[in-house]
């Protein structure tokens, strides 16, 4: 159902559009969830053209939240904390941008195509400069909802949360050097460094602000497991675990 929902919000009508093997499926720590091979939507009706601006975003998104009784200004920084932890993922080389090599190497490994990345990818960029700016970036995972729980981009598979913490915790137990229960800034560094050697420094001290969620100098645990838990782009970037293949 994420899978067609998501075809839907891009207008996608290809049946081998958004297409996930097993292979794929298992490079975003996802093993445990079978997933088919192929995904054949219903007749689908156009999306809109372009997003819209982020005004009119915003206005969307407010509608919608207070017919599903939420809070919208709460939900929507919700969903822009969790846009920006994911673009820091995404964002290799730490420039604040996303090029289109980065956007399509990451979501190459999540199971996507090369049409459903580009249609991604042409709805974000909005100004049409061949770059996703952190705004844009946000503003794309407000109106498409879909991708809020799409992998590789939001919280895909949060349901198998036993799973995903033991994951979790076998990566902060590598990155833990000092076994102190706590992950300074170099331990991650070294631990992201050592196995993700194309994460620029700028690119790994993004990532740590983000899960620093207290913003107290370290990550805990816990913190780790609520990042990994919403965040399949970071275990993607640094999954490992029993889970996790």
């Amino acid at each position: 159902m994420k899978k067609v929902a998501l075809l839907l919000a891009l207008g996608v009508t290809s049946a081998s559009a958004f297409a996930f093997s097993p292979q794929a499926a298992s490079s975003v720590g996802t093993r445990w969830r079978s997933t088919s091979s192929r995904v054949v939507p219903p007749p689908l009706r156009k999306s809109p053209s372009a997003l819209v601006s982020a005004a009119s975003t915003r206005a969307l998104m407010t509608t919608r939240l207070h017919a599903a009784s939420m809070d919208p200004d709460d939900e929507i920084a919700t969903i822009h904390r969790n846009a920006d932890a994911t673009f820091a993922v995404i964002d290799v080389d730490g420039g604040g941008t996303l090029s289109r090599a980065e956007f399509t190497n990451h979501l190459s490994a999540s199971g996507y195509n090369t049409e459903t990345i580009d249609k991604i990818f042409n709805k974000m960029d909005v100004n049409k400069d061949q770059e996703i700016s952190r705004e844009e970036f946000r503003d794309g995972m407000l109106l498409l909802a879909a991708l809020q729980t799409a992998p590789g981009l939001g919280s895909y598979n949060a349901e198998f949360a036993k799973e995903i913490c033991e994951d979790a915790d076998q990566v902060f137990s590598s990155a833990d050097a000092d076994g102190n229960g706590e992950i300074d800034r170099d331990e991650l560094r070294s631990h992201i460094g050592r196995s993700f050697a194309n994460y620029s420094e700028g690119a790994i001290d993004e990532i740590f602000r983000q899960i620093d969620v207290n913003d107290d100098g370290t990550i805990t645990k816990e913190e780790f497991q609520a990042a990994f838990l919403k965040s399949s782009a970071l275990r993607q970037a640094i999954g490992e675990g029993p889970n996790y293949k």
